[in-house]
């Protein structure tokens, strides 16, 4: 009698188990074309601008031509000043569905859902329900990231990826601390590190790299941090972003010092390559591009209280991930 009732049991939590996956796929299926129609509604009200939305898509175009996709070239010279991804997705666009501003902003379109569908599940798997569809509306409203959903160049693809990078060692980490599997989501992270390199560059492992690390810092998480250091990591990351680097050294004698001390550290620390502004620029441009939202920084909106289930996460350590 013993083994028809565990056999039942068995299949039982089973069943329970796919459910809830393909709920969870559903909603994301649901959430994700929602936000596409939310920003393609928009997303041929302008022209491509100049220079560069035009720079950008002109490399795409001319991968396109030429049918040489491994090299980015700008009117027929190399042009490594970011590294491939946005020029691959861009061409592939302009390939499958012609040569019009949709497809051509296809790229960001991309990393603006990986973005939202990111935030959504990590919010969803360790809050409520309301808190995950909140911070999805949020972003999705905010003027900064639907105005970057729509402009061809590379930020908005490696914000994509650079979200999904944080997201996900939260997920794992929290997986840990609950005793729960974990692999899959550090995986799903290492490769999106690897991703954001190949879409521009070092801030796509640098700035998730950074959060993530003050986020254990200031929850005093130091085994954590051991753990994200996996070596299956490492090797999919380096199985990912490492071939394109590869060959472009190859191919291109001095690459590798041009892209990441010239194009990268140099144009980090120096002035030559970026538009001078006053202190005061960049923090006044986020607040009026986060309106109306970032007024709840400091009014902090009230949000649904989660259940004893569902409250996983410290108020602290959600405030420090979002």
């Amino acid at each position: 009698m013993q083994q028809p009732a565990n056999f039942i049991f068995k299949n039982y939590v089973a069943l329970r188990a796919e459910s809830g996956l393909l709920r969870t796929l559903t909603t994301l299926f649901m959430m994700g074309a929602m936000l596409i129609l939310w920003i393609v509604a928009t997303i041929t009200m302008r022209p491509l601008s100049i220079p560069d939305e035009g720079r950008y898509v002109g490399v795409a175009w001319e991968m396109v031509r030429s049918g040489l996709w491994l090299t980015p070239t700008l009117d027929g010279m190399p042009y490594f000043h970011k590294p491939p991804l946005f020029y691959w997705i861009t061409a592939a666009a302009l390939t499958l569905f012609g040569n019009h501003e949709s497809a051509a902003r296809l790229a960001p379109l991309t990393g603006a859902l990986i973005a939202a569908l990111s935030i959504f599940s990590l919010m969803q798997r360790w809050t409520t329900n309301d808190v995950a569809r909140l911070s999805v509306l949020i972003l999705a409203t905010s003027p900064f990231f639907y105005g970057g959903a729509q402009y061809a160049n590379h930020d908005m693809l490696v914000a994509g990826f650079i979200t999904a990078t944080i997201t996900f060692a939260a997920h794992a980490i929290l997986s840990i601390q609950n005793g729960q599997p974990y692999r899959l989501a550090l995986s799903v992270a290492w490769a999106s590190a690897a991703l954001g390199l190949l879409s521009k560059g070092l801030i796509g492992i640098v700035l998730p790299g950074g959060v993530i690390f003050c986020w254990l810092l200031a929850e005093g998480n130091w085994r954590a941090l051991i753990r994200l250091c996996w070596w299956p990591g490492f090797i999919l990351f380096a199985m990912i972003a490492a071939p394109w680097f590869a060959i472009m050294e190859i191919k291109h004698a001095g690459f590798l010092y041009y892209f990441f001390i010239e194009q990268q550290f140099q144009r980090f620390v120096g002035t030559g390559f970026n538009n001078r502004q006053p202190f005061w620029f960049l923090p006044i441009v986020l607040i009026v591009l986060n309106l109306p939202w970032i007024i709840f920084l400091y009014t902090r909106i009230k949000l649904p209280t989660p259940t004893p289930t569902e409250a996983t996460i410290p108020l602290r350590t959600r405030n420090i991930i979002l």
